[in-house]
């Protein structure tokens, strides 16, 4: 098998021509990966044709080490990270806000407190930190590495963190299957207590792996694909120790990581080790980084694997490029699931119109400035009727939990979760619990909900209802009236009764709503 082409250096990323023929000033862009292991922080130049990496800063934090058996993070692990995020904030200062991205993976997924480190390393970074599903992170890391290898055709992708490992078969620049399991290279630690390296912890650490491989492991048979590349700090690890013994044909065999096996037995204990090659940082995960690898190659029949250009953080400077040219690929999942779900578009489509109407008028008093709550309503306005996949009984939980569980491309969880909590309170009775604990202002999601209620309630015959006549003026609190000319009130009881319910469900979380003829 010949070694993929790869065009770029890691220092050199250079993707996504814009023009040719445009001269700009170089504009900086920053992405933070909040990993179980490490945190790191990539800074690229976009000079009107191509990014370009162009400096990197790396910081061990082990997040994962400090998840109890409860998934509560402890403090000392918080404060590593926190103080790591100082060291960043400094860094990214004087980047454009909007050319800045931050995302966290399993560790923060998986902690039943994450809200509290968000909550602060926001204040310290001064930017939201999107936290992602493990289907988003391989996705990313997918864009990532096949951006950077132009030239592969059908590919196996795999990336082994802290947490988790990102498992993805792909054809060119498009995923076909995304997975993440839960191995990572800190959290399997526990597999050689007290740090000893023998045969039977050695072979315990990959038969637990090679148990969380099995349930998706046929999709990624080597007869599936051309290349196999791995892209991620434990890989590439093991990748210059095997350099170090002499091994430089620029790929990793299962041979090579049978001698690495032995090798550790041989030396019997995580603090002797000491191998050319091996960063001081890498010493305590580099057994479990061999144990999972060995796993991987054994239970997918993986012969070679070769070194990756471009992981996460790469696919996330993608990401922001492709923002900034207007293609956010969460508009593209909002309306591939329309499809998906067969969702009555025109009906959405209404629904939508009548959402924006509302929405321009009273966003400026509810302060409802975030482009994100726009977002939000578009979303909801597109989505709230996915449920009726399953049944129009309790519509509004379907969409709900098909939302908030769905694979969606481009969505972090908060996202996901935020609006869930919206189409949730589409209709009849308001929960507002469902607005606790969310990442987003709380009186952010009750205004769109809100907005997205009235546009249902003026689409409840499904008939396109023209809403212009009216006049909607919001207050603080959450507070809205509206002035309906009297003729279109003759003309539209059945929406003056829903009206009158609609603010007693208000009313009863004092929640002001009113109307008045005009």
């Amino acid at each position: 098998m010949a070694a993929p082409d790869s065009n770029l250096s890691s220092s050199d990323f250079a993707e996504l021509m814009f023009s040719e023929n445009t001269i700009v000033t170089p504009q900086h862009y920053a992405a933070i990966d909040l990993g179980s292991n490490s945190f790191h922080l990539a800074v690229a130049e976009y000079d009107g044709n191509a990014f370009r990496v162009i400096g990197r800063i790396k910081q061990k934090v082990q997040l994962a080490n400090g998840l109890d058996n409860s998934d509560m993070l402890s403090q000392e692990a918080m404060q590593r990270g926190l103080d790591c995020l100082t060291l960043f904030a400094e860094r990214i200062k004087d980047i454009p806000f909007s050319h800045v991205k931050v995302v966290a993976t399993y560790t923060l997924r998986k902690a039943k407190n994450s809200s509290e480190f968000v909550h602060q390393a926001k204040q310290i970074l001064n930017h939201s930190i999107d936290i992602l599903p493990g289907t988003e992170e391989a996705r990313l890391i997918y864009d990532g590495v096949s951006h950077n290898h132009p030239d592969i055709q059908r590919a196996l992708v795999i990336d082994i963190g802290g947490g988790s490992t990102e498992i993805i078969l792909g054809d060119k620049f498009d995923p076909i299957f995304l997975d993440s399991l839960s191995i990572g290279c800190v959290t399997y630690g526990r597999y050689f207590p007290n740090g000893i390296i023998n045969a039977t912890h050695f072979n315990k650490a990959v038969d637990h792996a090679a148990i969380e491989v099995s349930p998706v492991e046929k999709r990624y048979f080597s007869d599936n694909w051309e290349h196999c590349l791995g892209s991620s700090g434990s890989i590439e690890a093991i990748y210059q120790v095997l350099v170090g013994f002499g091994y430089n044909e620029g790929f990793i065999t299962f041979e090579h990581l049978k001698l690495l096996k032995q090798k550790l037995i041989d030396i019997g204990h995580i603090d002797n080790i000491k191998l050319e090659g091996l960063s001081s940082s890498r010493i305590n995960t580099f057994a479990t980084g061999v144990a999972i690898l060995y796993a991987l190659f054994q239970e997918l029949k993986i012969d070679k694997m070769y070194i990756a250009n471009g992981s996460l953080r790469e696919g996330i400077l993608l990401e922001l490029a492709e923002e900034l040219k207007g293609n956010d690929i969460r508009h593209q999942t909002a309306n591939s699931l329309m499809f998906r779900f067969n969702i009555d578009q025109q009906h959405a489509f209404q629904v939508l119109v009548n959402a924006q109407h509302i929405f321009e008028q009273v966003a400026d008093m509810w302060a409802i400035y975030d482009p994100i709550f726009k977002n939000y309503l578009d979303w909801a306005c597109k989505l709230h009727e996915i449920g009726l996949s399953i049944s129009f009984a309790k519509l509004r939980y379907h969409s709900a939990y098909v939302v908030e569980h769905a694979d969606m491309p481009g969505f972090s969880q908060q996202t996901k979760d935020s609006l869930s909590a919206i189409i949730a309170n589409q209709r009849k009775k308001i929960d507002l619990t469902k607005f606790d604990y969310k990442y987003d202002d709380k009186g952010g999601l009750l205004a769109v909900t809100q907005v997205l209620r009235l546009a249902t309630l003026f689409n409840i015959k499904r008939d396109g209802l023209d809403i212009s006549e009216l006049t909607f003026k919001a207050n603080v609190d959450n507070a809205m009236q509206i002035f309906i000319p009297s003729q279109w009130a003759d003309e539209h009881q059945l929406i003056i009764t829903e009206l009158e319910k609609e603010k007693s469900y208000l009313n009863y979380h004092n929640i002001e709503f009113n109307w008045q003829l005009i």
